[in-house]
């Protein structure tokens, strides 16, 4: 290669004017500035970049389509800054890295790892439209509730914190390599241009595509508009969300079951089918759709078997040999020539229908309904539209719009340019396309790097060999099926095979300070629910006495007598916790936590302290200095579950210290049943007097910084009840020290109910007043029901004029379009807080399309970030 060992000098740039940096993309907290210079393009600058003055001049910057940065046609014309990205270094070597998947990231890692002659160590920037590296296998683990984001989706500030590599949060707007130019002598090398969404552009020396492919949704009428896909973070959350909707609206024996349809049966589609069937048990079924009459028809033998053994054991109904044509609502009038009832469901939820038709012979069309489409076939390329317009075949793709590749992984007539992952159209020895799998990306992204490594210190370069080591999918929370191609035959499946995934998965995560974190948060969710077994082990070898005449005493046949009381439910309480008769309780997914520390994306400092006869996490933003106002929080989990340390807690309390530059104080409270209320109310409340004692004046942070005059009072769900009633504590003539104010109550999505329905309630079935009456008293000590005025604030004259004498400025009343249970009570109480003399203002923010609690889940979304913003200007008035 003529380019490989150019010299890596370049001339400086040109004297001139610096311009202004135009206006930057927003990026996560705590994100290095990367842009420091801005320098005009223009008129008798073309050998600006060290480039060929043809190339220059072909070099576009923006989608004009007139083919140039600026065409002087004069020298008086003005000419538009670009901004460029300005590279630490000016002589080492330049790599630009496309993509923050496997292939992008790993790469990126395993060029920091190789050691350098210290002239030659290249300088490496990652660009990703995301702040965060996804562990895509592992999505379906979100919906069994096994893993939490954190655990699956760092951020990319967190994972190259000890490393060199730069990282950039923008999306790719336009390609224009450059290494396929012929150069006159003494004429350096270069790799070309990238030019980004924010209107920036990188000079590079070497590129490594690794952008992976698109879900092709818009495949038939309606799918674009009703179906979701499966293969980013953002579509496990929404999916996520969607299934809890359901769950909450379809809550009870007289509801009707949810339907969910899955098109397409390859691995994806086989793992969601599985593992959603799993969540939904008998509530649910799943309808899953395949053109071809087998499921996953590239899997090994074994894994197909298993796969279909699994399918057919649960309320999974296959449709093998269709394919879809259309997919619509279902119409609120009733269609005489359909067999289908199109009805409207559950309020503003409509059910979908799919039309399928036969792709084989012998079989009829047939008309499904569904309540959520999931959309798994299909994927789309990102590389041809990233391609300059005035060169569309600069880059050499096949008929899938993949790049087309030497075995080196360097694009076929680009010496500087390296293709791997989904990107990548490479084939194995027989011709044959290699899989988009992440195995091919791991194994790609390990040559990539050496060769890089190689053709910068001019060694040769090694042909890439893909070695398949086996293929796994999860069929659960405890059941999988691997095959490894080094054991012929031998398939591991159910408990073994879930381990043996898990384990190869935890040691292919990215670094190895995650991989710590990750791996004690798994033994402790393990040793957990090990540890229940072991009781319910023990706990079902003493059987509970029987009284004299009890038919089961004498009758161990009867079916009461043979049911097992470690696995009979008594009392179930999803997404949080499930009781069974023995008296063992289950929370689902545990009781994962992370440790207080300094939150790299924010700069955020926590810490764990005693407040009082309770404990609290406190937390100071960045660079405070002066005083500043106290935030009180209370987290949520229906008063059993939940805690300062969860990982969902911890990351929004983060988040929301930073933006409001508040200091946050989180207590810990005692869960029911195990201590049931009043218990949560009273660490509540000494968590209060902690903070507004200063830390019962010895607590540094606070001594320095809180401002006792700007007080704030805030929760979600069950700690937005808490919230309101450690307000209506504090309004008692000196509960609180002089010169304490209490300024905002902040109550989002807030857990009240009422014996009587009220607004939309009107429409629950009826089995949701009894359930939400048992779920009070299951938490509570001693109460009248629903009618008791810590769950009913406004039930009779007494909690109206308790309520109203809250000792509150300002009252924010936040509620979810989406949430079926608690959206029509936070309604009913921002109106009647009105209405009940209350002298403060009151103020109500509903988030569109989404459920109860989403922000947890999806803070970084466009509704995450709206309903933080609308809080943080709550503290700020």
């Amino acid at each position: 290669m003529s380019c490989r060992a150019a010299p890596w000098s370049r001339p400086s740039h040109i004297a001139g004017p610096r311009v202004p940096t135009p206006a930057r993309p927003r990026f996560a907290l705590g994100s290095r500035n990367l842009w420091k210079n801005s320098w005009t393009i223009g008129a008798g600058v073309s050998n600006m970049f060290a480039l060929p003055s043809r190339l220059f001049r072909c070099m576009a910057s923006s989608g004009s389509g007139d083919g140039g940065f600026a065409r002087s046609t004069s020298t008086d014309e003005a000419v538009a800054p670009l901004p460029l990205y300005s590279w630490p270094d000016k002589q080492r070597p330049r790599v630009c890295i496309l993509g923050g998947g496997f292939g992008g990231l790993y790469t990126a890692l395993r060029l920091d790892s190789l050691v350098w002659p210290n002239d030659k160590r290249p300088q490496v920037l990652l660009v990703d439209q995301s702040d965060k590296f996804v562990f895509k296998p592992m999505l379906y683990e979100l919906l069994s509730g096994e893993v939490d984001v954190w655990e699956i989706a760092p951020s990319f500030i967190e994972l190259l914190k000890n490393t060199s590599v730069q990282f950039v949060r923008d999306s790719v707007k336009l390609l224009r390599p450059a290494d396929h130019f012929r150069r006159g002598p003494g004429e350096p090398c270069t790799g070309g241009v990238v030019h980004l969404e924010s209107g920036t552009v990188i000079e590079y020396d070497w590129l490594i595509l690794a952008l992976g492919a698109e879900a092709k949704i818009d495949v038939v009428p309606g799918s674009a508009d009703y179906a979701i896909p499966f293969t980013t973070l953002e579509d496990a959350l929404r999916v996520e969300s969607k299934l809890k909707m359901l769950e909450r609206k379809r809550f009870g024996e007289s509801s009707p079951t949810i339907e969910v349809a899955i098109v397409g049966l390859g691995y994806s589609g086989v793992e969601l089918a599985a593992t959603i069937s799993e969540r939904l048990k008998n509530t649910g079924t799943v309808k899953a759709i395949n053109v071809q009459t087998t499921i996953c028809p590239t899997a090994p033998q074994g894994n197909r078997d298993v796969a279909l053994k699994v399918l057919e054991s649960r309320n999974i109904q296959l449709f093998l040999g269709y394919f879809v044509t259309c997919i619509k609502e279902a119409s609120t009038s009733d269609d005489s020539s359909s067999t289908v009832t199109y009805s409207e469901v559950d309020g503003d939820h409509r059910k979908l229908i799919l039309d399928l038709q036969p792709a084989e012979r012998g079989l009829k069309g047939q008309t499904l309904e569904a309540d959520l489409v999931l959309w798994t076939v299909g994927s789309t390329s990102q590389i041809p539209r990233l391609q300059p317009p005035d060169a569309p075949y600069v880059i050499p793709l096949n008929g899938r719009g993949q790049v087309e590749t030497e075995e080196t992984l360097q694009v076929k007539g680009h010496p500087r340019t390296f293709a791997i992952g989904d990107s990548a159209a490479l084939r194995d020895p027989s011709g044959k396309l290699l899989p988009a799998t992440a195995q091919v990306a791991f194994q790609q992204a390990d040559f990539a790097g050496w060769n890089l490594w190689a053709a910068i210190n001019d060694r040769p370069l090694l042909p890439f060999r893909f070695q398949n080591l086996g293929e796994m999918m999860t069929l659960g929370r405890n059941d999988a099926a691997v095959t490894a191609s080094f054991i012929e035959g031998l398939t591991l499946e159910g408990p073994l095979g879930h381990a043996a995934r898990k384990l190869v998965y935890y040691l292919r995560m990215p670094t190895d300070e995650h991989r710590v974190k990750v791996g004690i948060s798994w033994f402790t969710k393990t040793a957990v629910d090990t540890l229940a077994s072991v009781q319910n082990a023990v706990a079902s070898s003493f059987p509970p006495p029987t009284k004299m005449g009890d038919a089961t005493a004498t009758n161990p046949s009867s079916p009461t007598a043979a049911m097992d009381p470690d696995s009979e439910v008594v009392f179930d309480f999803q997404p949080y916790l499930c009781q069974y008769k023995s008296g063992r309780i289950h929370r689902p997914g545990g009781a994962p936590t992370v440790p207080a520390c300094t939150d790299p994306a924010t700069g955020v400092v926590s810490k764990d302290i005693r407040a009082g006869p309770a404990s609290a996490r406190v937390y100071l933003p960045p660079g405070a200095t002066g005083k500043i106002p106290v935030i009180v929080y209370f987290h949520g989990g229906g008063f059993v579950a939940g805690s300062p340390a969860r990982p969902g807690t911890h990351n929004y309390l983060n988040d929301l210290v930073a933006r409001s530059g508040a200091i946050g104080v989180s207590g810990y409270y005692r869960l029911a049943p195990e201590h049931k209320l009043p218990a949560a109310y009273d660490d509540a409340w000494a968590a209060l007097r902690w903070a507004v004692t200063l830390g019962d004046g010895e607590d540094p942070w606070l001594l320095e910084h809180a401002d006792l005059s700007r007080v704030f009072l805030a929760g979600c769900s069950a700690g937005a009840n808490i919230a309101h009633n450690t307000a209506v504590r504090a309004s008692a003539a000196g509960a609180l020290p002089d010169g304490v104010t209490i300024r905002g109550l902040a109550l989002v999505h807030p857990y009240f109910t009422g014996s009587e329905a009220v607004g939309g309630e009107m429409a629950f079935g009826p089995e949701i007043r009894p359930f939400m009456d048992r779920t009070w008293r299951f938490v509570v000590s001693e109460t009248v029901g629903l009618d008791d005025a810590r769950v009913n604030p406004f039930v009779d004259d007494a909690a109206r004029k308790a309520s109203a004498g809250i000792p509150c400025e300002r009252v924010l009343v936040c509620v979810a379009e989406n949430d079926f249970l608690l959206k029509e009570r936070a309604l009913w109480y921002h109106r009647e807080i009105k209405a009940s003399g209350y002298a403060g203002e009151v103020e109500l923010f509903e988030s569109k399309g989404v459920g109860h609690a989403f922000h947890f889940d999806m803070l970084d979304s466009e509704q995450g970030v709206e309903l933080q913003e609308r809080i943080v200007a709550f503290i700020k008035k």
